[in-house]
């Protein structure tokens, strides 16, 4: 049964080329999502920075040293945390 095994073929093709497009379109989805998850989270650091900034203009208005030593701690935190995931998210 020649026109059988042709026919047979032919899907066969046909879906591992479906198969094959279905993979590029995954590993594309995967690269956006990498994409908004790392825009999420740098916006996440970034809306933290800003009020740690706010907070060490206040804190260096007021020259309390105990207040510009907890504001600095808070920001080396803030960057800790940023390299963390940043190291994840690579």
């Amino acid at each position: 049964n020649t026109e059988g095994a042709r026919i047979y073929a032919s899907n066969a093709i046909r879906k591992k080329n479906e198969s094959l497009n279905l993979l590029r379109l995954g590993s594309r989805i995967d690269a956006v999502s990498s994409r908004v998850e790392t825009a999420v989270t740098m916006r996440q650091v970034t809306g933290s920075m800003t009020s740690v900034v706010k907070g060490m203009d206040r804190a260096m208005e007021s020259m309390n040293l105990d207040r510009i030593a907890l504001v600095m701690d808070k920001f080396e935190n803030q960057f800790e945390d940023m390299d963390a995931q940043t190291s994840y998210m690579e």
